[in-house]
């Protein structure tokens, strides 16, 4: 029976697609040992448009020899909330594809590394600054189309920065966007001692900035989010407007990984980053 593909099933389908692939199996080979008579079965669960029952999970545990236990609680976590109303849900049109499973990975994810080197990031955005690049970031319709898709951000933010296990979230910005005089210099210095303030009373977050003096750096390629998963199985994700990239091939996001790597490297460490902010702001008085 289909199911409505959410991003928590579409998670849990692509971690069995993965340990699938991990044993060397076709879709069919897989049906065959799940004991499915169909393989489009596998292909509905793997796309999640069909689910897992919580007891099926042991069969499945054993046949794709998912051994970890941190792997099979994850497994379960997924399966248990796959149908769960979350908040995002009751904004539908601001909070769908791709926005939906951005918000489902900042739920599911233990650990999160963002490189946004036009503006700051919205995990990392005070409300003035925010309300700044979101009007003048896209072409709106309605000030109720804006007022709906800062509610979405700002509940979004706020359930990262509040989750019972906090999300470990490491940014590095440039000085360049932090002189930015988005939404004018008062809001721009705002931001600067926001992002001093989350820096400083946060443990989970850690936040260098690559001074201007460096010149060219590991992230000219263009901006990007490395997630870790409990699974083990990360991801990279490269945002557009209204599309969204994922990436999850092994080597491929071990070469993000490398860049995230040499980024740190290329700015400032954190301490001397709080310094940068402090001056940064001073200049902005």
């Amino acid at each position: 029976m289909a199911v409505e593909p959410t991003p928590r099933r579409r998670r849990l389908g692509m971690e069995v697609r993965l340990a699938r692939l991990h044993r060397g199996w076709s879709v069919e080979e897989a049906a065959n040992e799940l004991g499915y008579s169909s393989a489009s079965t596998i292909s509905k669960i793997e796309n999640g448009t069909q689910g897992i029952k919580l007891q099926q999970l042991p069969h499945f545990f054993a046949v794709l020899e998912i051994t970890s236990p941190v792997v099979q609680e994850a497994w379960r976590e997924m399966v248990r909330n796959a149908r769960d109303r979350t908040w995002h849900q009751q904004y539908p049109g601001v909070a769908d594809d791709p926005l939906g499973d951005y918000l489902a990975n900042l739920e599911i994810a233990d650990g999160l590394f963002i490189w946004s080197p036009v503006a700051v990031h919205g995990l990392l955005q005070d409300d003035d600054y925010e309300l700044a690049v979101i009007i003048a970031g896209r072409a709106w319709k309605s000030d109720a189309d804006i007022q709906r898709f800062i509610t979405v951000r700002r509940n979004s933010r706020r359930a990262a920065l509040s989750r019972k296990t906090p999300l470990p979230i490491w940014a590095v910005l440039t000085e360049a966007q932090l002189r930015q005089e988005v939404g004018g210099r008062a809001t721009v210095r705002a931001q600067v001692l926001h992002l001093i303030e989350l820096a400083s009373t946060h443990r989970n977050i850690v936040i260098q900035v690559i001074p201007l003096s460096h010149g060219a750096h590991a992230g000219c390629d263009g901006p990007f989010m490395a997630w870790t998963f409990p699974t083990g199985h990360d991801s990279v994700t490269i945002e557009g407007m209204k599309t969204a990239l994922h990436l999850n091939d092994p080597a491929t996001v071990a070469d993000y990984r490398t860049t995230s790597d040499h980024l740190k490297t290329d700015a400032l460490p954190p301490r001397e980053s709080l310094e940068l902010l402090a001056q940064i702001a001073k200049d902005l008085s």
